[in-house]
């Protein structure tokens, strides 16, 4: 009998609360380690995305370095890097971020918005360097992918991006004033241009050339136009200036083939060797006209709306004020609270216009019984044009 009962009892197999406890021991196994499988999956498919970028970024390097124009910044903003395309991004949970396509700067974003995992990466090419930078997601096991990206600017500070941004606009800025320079030199040209200044970081740095060849001044600029033409271009510039000739809306002028092609611009008896000078002068002789016209406006105690001119810029040409015995309004109904802008009475107006009827008939009538007496040989003159005998009847 206890043989039997032994042999039963291996029979029987796991009771229900045996089975409860490997469940849950299964449950708590997975909970752990099924966040840690996906998380390693979606950092696979980061470090995947980060090699494609790493292959773009060493594309566009290639193609900065065998560029041999004139103007690097233009050229990798119109240029992307090889195999560059959404559907394979998409296939990693990418996708390329706004307008981030150029090799000037390529970026990638997660496909799913709100993806909370993925982060956002880029890179750009600025002088020939790559500067890499990251944001990274709210999930601190992903820092380390970030960082393994960009490294300190990973998770840049509002101030690094807009020093990252501004570095950026210089470094476009210089592309751009140097292009402009050499495409101007190689015309070839003569006189004033500018070129990039390093230490001011503006392309405001004075460079004169003649026919195409770099001088170190305007005086060599003319010494060099002298030996090869003679005298004629200065005689017509000294006309120019004699005659206070302005140049019409700053357009240069020469004459060729005695001045070589250099431009000039004159104004009111000036001569000016480049157009932002021209410019320059002009903006000031025309708000000088403006103030004057705004002073006589007062001065002449005018009244009503007014139009500062002449013309619309700078300030304060195109201004329109409103005036009231030398006193200037900046809106009209200010204007309307003073004496000029009241409305006049029509008792007083039907008795001004009778006045003026009575004595324009009066003047009239006078006019006609009046004699016009002869007229002296003095009134040639003009001290005594004023007099009373020498006045028209």
């Amino acid at each position: 009998m206890k043989i039997s009962n032994l042999e039963n009892n291996k029979n029987e197999g796991f009771t229900l609360i045996e089975l409860v406890i490997v469940i849950a021991g299964l449950t708590a196994l997975v909970s752990f380690s099924l966040p840690n499988f996906f998380n390693s999956l979606k950092l696979n498919r980061i470090e995947e995305v980060k090699a494609l970028m790493n292959g773009y970024a060493s594309d566009c390097l290639g193609k900065s370095r065998v560029y041999d124009g004139n103007n690097l910044a233009a050229y990798l903003e119109e240029t992307s890097p090889y195999d560059l395309d959404n559907e394979r991004l998409s296939t990693l949970g990418y996708k390329i971020d706004g307008d981030k396509s150029t090799c000037s700067n390529v970026g990638v974003t997660p496909l799913n918005d709100k993806e909370k995992d993925l982060f956002a990466f880029d890179f750009s090419i600025t002088d020939g360097l790559i500067l890499k930078t990251g944001t990274p997601s709210d999930n601190p096991r992903f820092l380390n992918s970030c960082k393994g990206w960009a490294g300190k600017n990973c998770g840049l500070s509002d101030a690094q991006k807009a020093e990252f941004a501004r570095l950026k606009a210089i470094a476009k800025a210089k592309s751009d004033c140097e292009s402009k320079f050499q495409t101007w030199l190689s015309k070839p040209s003569s006189g004033e241009f500018v070129r990039w200044d390093e230490n001011k970081k503006t392309c405001a740095r004075k460079v004169w050339a003649f026919e195409g060849r770099i001088v170190n001044s305007a005086e060599a600029v003319e010494q060099a136009l002298n030996n090869k033409y003679g005298k004629a271009c200065l005689e017509w510039r000294q006309s120019k200036i004699k005659r206070k000739s302005t140049s019409s809306q700053g357009n240069p002028e020469t004459k060729n083939p005695e001045c070589g092609g250099v431009k000039y611009w004159f104004h009111s008896g000036k001569e000016f060797t480049s157009e932002s000078d021209w410019t320059e002068y002009d903006n000031k002789a025309r708000k000088q006209a403006c103030i004057n016209d705004r002073s006589n406006a007062l001065r002449k105690k005018r009244s009503g709306r007014y139009t500062y001119g002449p013309g619309t810029k700078p300030a304060p040409c195109g201004d329109t004020v409103w005036l009231c015995k030398g006193i200037e309004y900046k809106t009209n109904a200010d204007y309307l609270t003073t004496s000029c802008g009241q409305p006049k009475s029509k008792t007083s107006t039907k008795k001004k216009t009778s006045t003026k009827k009575k004595t324009s008939t009066k003047k009239k009538t006078s006019t006609k019984k009046k004699s016009c007496p002869k007229k002296s040989s003095l009134c040639s003159y003009a001290a005594f044009k004023n007099y009373p005998m020498c006045k028209p009847c």
